[in-house]
């Protein structure tokens, strides 16, 4: 055995130099090689969200929002700080999910982690935004009918029918709900992403000194057996 390590020694003090070169051109290679390729991921960021409840024949509409936030116009208020062709760049590759009658996932794909999140939160902080407008207008006329309704005096005749339809408003009024988020804009998943250039030197390090080791060994070790 001693004979033996005395010769793999030899041997790698004999080929030391290209033994430890090898190691580090592995490395580099791993680190540089298709780097744009192996580093390209896909990022797909999504978030979901509740449609509102007060009777919007929009808003308040499944098929009505899907087709709403893939229409030019919205992505126009979502998107102005984007090119035309951009925009219809996040159309052609946007998705929309009915997870219920009530409950929308919008996810979006793309190279850059940044701009997939970024998509989908100005879109759906754009549709929140519109949401509240139209539910505030619509509060704002429940609440003048109950008030106008309430001031309004009545015969004792008409004291039941008052009592129902104030009633009927104030049950209108709690219904009412706004859209709101289920599941922040997040990152859902990252598609084909490859080793960053750390883990891809790392990796070429280790396969390098594998290979100069076997390179000392394995002829040493055919000539005991």
């Amino acid at each position: 055995m001693s004979g033996f390590i005395l010769r793999v020694g030899k041997r790698i003090r004999k080929h030391i130099v290209w033994m430890i070169l090898l190691p580090v051109l592995l490395a580099a290679f791993g680190f540089f090689f298709a780097k744009g390729t192996l580093e390209q991921s896909s990022y797909t960021a999504s978030v979901t969200l509740t449609l509102g409840k007060y009777d919007d024949a929009v808003y308040n509409n499944m098929e009505e929002v899907m087709s709403l936030l893939k229409s030019d116009a919205f992505l126009k208020q979502a998107l102005g700080d984007v090119k035309e062709e951009e925009r219809q760049d996040v159309k052609s590759r946007l998705i929309l999910t009915n997870q219920s009658d009530t409950q929308l996932q919008l996810s979006f794909t793309d190279a850059e982690y940044d701009r997939a999140l970024a998509v989908v939160k100005q879109m759906s902080d754009t549709f929140l935004k519109q949401d509240k407008i139209l539910f505030t207008k619509r509060q704002q006329v429940i609440e003048k009918r109950l008030s106008a309704l309430e001031d309004e005096p009545v015969s004792n005749d008409s004291k039941v029918d008052k009592e129902r339809f104030l009633y009927e408003l104030e049950s209108t009024k709690l219904g009412m709900k706004q859209a709101k988020i289920v599941d922040p804009a997040q990152l859902l998943d990252e598609g084909n992403k490859g080793m960053s250039a750390k883990k891809r030197a790392l990796l070429g390090l280790v396969i390098g000194f594998s290979i100069s080791l076997l390179f000392a060994v394995l002829p040493e070790l055919f000539k005991e057996s």
